[in-house]
């Protein structure tokens, strides 16, 4: 048996080019499932899902009494429903990560600005090939009496109804019970995308009590389980 003998040098060239070989592998190799992921949740693992933070930037959305804005709390949500799909194999493509809109930073005519930015949230969902698409945001209403999370989908998508449907029978059982049912809605980001897609409005800041809630951390991760909730009853049926 022969017996190789390695400089210094070349024993440190050595680990630089397994190290390279693993960067590579992992960029552009095969992506594998983690197996106990795939396991448990095997209906929705190796999905791909758009999360759709509403607004964002210059764009708050609704504000409550109190001056919480719609943007910070679909955001909050929605990256704590990212850490439950990823957790379960999910590929999940957030469509903004901070506070910002997606619209040209050099255009100022507020309508084009929101066209642009409702635009590339639906290219970003056809580009990824997503299977499913959700839209978070929260509700307002003039006078402080209504109250409830409410689902919306295109009503020319049966898929997207359905979905809807789901999302809204696990918000109420998670949130407790309201009578708001899934309803058809006809937003640009459920009309333009071509996969199921659906609304989450995750509560009314119009509402003094169920505003409060939706400002507390502990109150955006129950909705965010409902929300994951429904998305694996979806896959499971």
């Amino acid at each position: 048996m022969r017996v190789w003998f390695f400089s210094g040098r070349q024993v440190l060239w050595w680990a630089f080019a397994c190290l390279a070989l693993g960067i590579f592998l992992g960029t552009y190799g095969e992506v594998y499932l983690p197996a106990s992921a795939v396991n448990a949740y095997p209906g929705i693992s190796g999905r791909t899902i758009v999360l759709d933070a509403g607004h964002g930037g210059i764009d708050p959305g609704a504000v409550s009494a109190g001056g919480l804005l719609e943007k910070e709390i679909t955001l909050a949500i929605a990256n704590e429903l990212e850490t439950l799909l990823s957790r379960a194999a999910v590929y999940v493509v957030m469509v903004r990560h901070g506070d910002y809109d997606l619209a040209d930073s050099s255009e100022s005519d507020l309508l084009k600005r929101k066209r642009q930015d409702l635009s590339r949230r639906v290219r970003i969902a056809e580009e990824a090939q997503a299977d499913l698409y959700i839209s978070i945001h929260a509700n307002y209403f003039p006078g402080p009496r209504w109250f409830g999370a409410q689902t919306f989908y295109y009503e020319g998508s049966p898929e997207g109804k359905h979905l809807a449907e789901i999302l809204q029978t696990e918000l109420v059982r998670h949130l407790g019970p309201n009578s708001r049912l899934a309803r058809p809605g006809d937003f640009r980001v459920l009309r333009d995308t071509t996969m199921p897609a659906a609304m989450v409005e995750v509560g009314f800041l119009s509402n003094p009590r169920e505003a409060q809630l939706l400002s507390e951390p502990g109150y955006q991760k129950k909705v965010a389980s409902a929300i994951f909730a429904g998305l694996l009853r979806y896959y499971s049926q």
